[in-house]
């Protein structure tokens, strides 16, 4: 593969691992804005959700957060209480131990209208009532409390809320509060869970359209109760007849109605009403906000009070959606005042028995959320809090008014610092994945990932800032690393066989091995402290000229011609190339034994070198080692040869009686060795595309060259630098070197000086350094 594009294709990687990073945390916000974190919210993308991994590993580190925010938090606002239809509550009811009467399983509202009495006059300052009314119950009868026993059930809790003027009353777009009870202020309970069903986020509002409340009035006046609307009518019903009645709608959608004063008028059948949670809701009546005055920015609410001053600012989603600031559960009473609503129905009758009794002020200043825990069917909303796997969803009302009571949001920053932030993790996925190696990589980005999951918490428990987690863990830091990973072992693979293709011929196998576990190749140019050895095969001239008279002779001698003297020639020849291959196969396996680096051939000259591409401090000794070795190697071939000769002689002279031609001797050949150290310039010389070739070259090298060439027979010559590092690293070695006359080479202007290493008294006892040759040559 072509380098260049070798260089590009890790930054590609990284880019397309980074975008893919980035377009997963857009898909997550886009398809989480659609579906406006209903867990039954179906079509595309909404319905794509529930698919979404990273949105649920993002959901689930946020409950993590939340659990110990709300763990280390102490206390909530002192403010907020709960009354509570509990068990003890229908058990005392059912028996009639409260009222003298068992009342149930249809929880009769005046009872109810009981509490809301009670609170009014303990002083609290506002009452939410987490319970649907959205129809008129004529069948709960009427108030079986003396002084009200001809009132409806009905009537009496909706004269209680209207009376206490602080009473905030549960509503949903399809099933708002029957007519009776709107005179009480309205508080949205929609509580939409996210896909994993729990419940984290409510929506700061719902525009509710609700019947003209003139329609209803009217409808009332005639003792007709509305059954519905359709496209053209209105219909209603009377309770004494089965026949329906149809209120025509004008084509502008209005309604003709006719006032108790005899007068026509035209009013619309429906109103759109901003209904705010009923968190919200409560929460006004004590911080005096203002909520129809609430201005509306992207990413979030602003509410002034009566005097026109923003006091609160709500983040929100593009949806208009906020995360609940979770802070208790509905059994934990350590944090806010519960009572069960059996006891307050209780303080009423007494004090309606006894009107002097002096009032308690246990909910003097308080905002109090009505709700039931019963666990009776249908009795209580229960569901999965982030704080809880389990509770009763009435807590929801409390964690919102008490998150505005002390401004406390769950907040987010820019989209574009959370893009950011998916962005760095990616890159560092790749860069650190492709630039250290996979253990120091892997451990360096744990690292990473554990320093800012410690971040993300420390930001929620003291700011309640929602920094992401799932994105830049797992679509930035990981996958970026296995996408990383995965290209570095495909580039390895191929970059180990093309080392292995380099360098498999010319160094040993364990060079070979060390190459390929090596992180880092410098392959390139590079200046490197070396040693160089050349080692010419002396008598190889004077062996082809023989063998090229000696061929000619015979041809002559037989009167071979044409085909077959050309035949004998090439046979020749090749006894000649086998020859000298013999020799420089012998001195390459010790240069590989000796840990070097085999260059190349050079006619009959063999060039190699130590210290690269693996270091090497011992690069000198190993080098001069081996030039020893190669002499006692080409010695011991040479001494095969003679005992190969003179069997050969006796072989001759059978050969001789039986007519057939002679076998020729053997040639001994020589070994001249030149060494030299110093800094060279290392690396790959040549084309991808043709022949790539590991050498070196510089001054030094050219000595070493010179040095060989004045080697002569069967000696080695070492320059001043080789001698000092065996001086140094070799002392035993070094004391028996002989210092020659220095030379002046050609190409260098001052003379050199130079050493002979003595190499036939010499042997592996004396210095452990020095091998011979473990498999002689057995083809001589």
């Amino acid at each position: 593969m072509n380098p260049r594009l070798n260089r590009w294709i890790p930054a590609l990687v990284a880019a397309a691992g980074a975008t893919i990073a980035v377009a997963t945390l857009a898909m997550t916000r886009w398809v989480d804005a659609s579906g406006k974190g209903d867990e039954d919210a179906k079509g595309f993308p909404a319905g794509l959700r529930k698919y979404d991994p990273l949105q649920r590993l993002e959901l689930i580190t946020y409950d993590w957060r939340a659990r110990r925010a709300a763990d280390r938090q102490t206390s909530v606002s002192s403010d907020l209480g709960l009354v509570l239809l509990d068990d003890p509550t229908i058990a005392e009811l059912r028996t009639g131990r409260t009222l003298g009467t068992p009342v149930g399983p249809l929880w009769p509202r005046f009872v109810y209208g009981l509490v809301l009495r009670e609170l009014r006059d303990q002083g609290a300052q506002g009452v939410a009532v987490d319970i649907l009314l959205g129809d008129e119950r004529p069948d709960h009868g009427t108030v079986p409390i003396e002084g009200y026993t001809n009132v409806l059930s009905d009537t009496f809790f909706a004269r209680e809320a209207a009376a206490s003027g602080n009473v905030i009353l549960a509503s949903l777009t399809n099933f708002p509060p029957a007519p009776p009870f709107r005179k009480s202020m309205l508080g949205d309970v929609a509580l939409p869970h996210d896909v994993d069903g729990t419940a984290r986020r409510v929506n700061a509002f719902a525009d509710h359209v609700l019947m003209h409340p003139s329609i209803e009035a009217h409808a009332r006046r005639q003792r007709l109760w509305i059954l519905g609307v359709t496209n053209d009518a209105v219909l209603l019903q009377s309770p004494d007849s089965d026949d329906i009645v149809r209120w025509p709608i004008n084509p502008d959608g209005s309604v003709r109605i006719l006032r108790p004063n005899g007068a026509l008028s035209a009013e619309s059948v429906h109103v759109t009403n901003r209904v705010w949670h009923m968190g919200i809701t409560l929460a006004s009546l004590r911080l005096g906000l203002d909520l129809a005055n609430a201005r509306m920015e992207p990413g979030r609410i602003l509410f002034p009070n009566t005097n026109g001053v923003i006091t609160r600012i709500l983040p929100v989603t593009p949806a208009n959606q906020f995360f609940i600031n979770w802070s208790t559960t509905t059994t934990n009473q350590t944090r806010i005042k519960i009572d069960g609503l059996n006891h307050l129905v209780l303080q009423a009758l007494e004090r309606e028995a006894n009107p002097t009794n002096p009032v308690p002020a246990a909910w003097a200043g308080k905002l109090v959320v009505i709700g039931s825990t019963a666990t009776g069917n249908n009795m209580a909303d229960r569901g999965a809090t982030p704080i809880a796997p389990v509770d009763y969803l009435v807590s929801t009302y409390i964690n919102v008014t008490d998150s505005l009571l002390r401004q406390q949001f769950v907040h987010f920053p820019p989209a574009w610092v959370d893009y950011l932030i998916v962005l760095v993790a990616a890159l560092l996925g790749s860069a650190l994945t492709w630039r250290l190696r996979t253990v120091a990589a892997s451990l360096t980005l744990t690292a990473i990932g554990v320093a800012w999951i410690w971040i993300a918490f420390r930001a929620f428990e003291y700011d309640r800032l929602w920094l992401p987690m799932a994105h830049p863990l797992f679509a930035g830091l990981a996958l970026n690393h296995a996408a990383m990973l995965t290209y570095r072992s495909i580039f390895e693979q191929n970059e180990r066989q093309r080392v292995r293709g380099i360098f498999s011929k010319i160094v040993s196998p364990n060079v070979v091995q060390e190459l390929l576990k090596a992180d880092r190749l410098s392959l390139g140019g590079a200046r490197r402290e070396l040693t160089v050895f050349f080692a010419d095969v002396r008598g190889f001239t004077e062996l082809t000229d023989r063998a090229q008279e000696a061929a000619e002779e015979h041809v002559r001698k037989t009167g071979l011609s044409g085909a077959e003297a050309e035949a004998y020639f090439e046979q020749q020849s090749t006894e000649v190339l086998q020859t000298v291959n013999l020799y420089l196969a012998t001195i390459a396996d010790v240069i590989k034994r000796h840990r070097g680096t085999l260059d190349k051939y050079i006619g009959d000259c063999v060039m190699a070198f130590w210290g690269a591409p693996t270091p090497n401090p011992r690069h000198a000794v190993d080098g001069v080692c081996a030039a020893v070795d190669a002499q006692q190697s080409m010695e011991r071939l040479n001494v095969q040869r003679d005992e190969e000769n003179v069997r050969r002689e006796a072989e001759n002279v059978r050969r001789a009686t039986q007519g057939l031609p002679p076998l020729p001797p053997l040639a001994r050949l020589a070994l001249g060795t030149g060494i030299n150290s110093g800094f060279m310039t290392v690396g790959l010389m040549g084309s991808d595309s043709h022949i790539l070739n590991y050498t070196v070259f510089g001054r030094e090298v050219n000595l070493a060259a010179r040095l060989e060439g004045v080697s002569g027979r069967g000696r080695i010559i070492i320059g001043e630098t080789t001698y000092k590092c065996l001086a140094e690293q070799l002392p035993k070695l070094a004391v028996r070197c002989i210092a020659l006359e220095p030379v002046s080479p050609k190409g260098f202007r001052q003379p050199v000086p130079i050493y002979e290493v003595p190499w036939r008294d010499i042997g592996p006892e004396e210095i452990p350094e020095l091998k011979p040759s473990a498999n002689p040559p057995t083809t001589i």
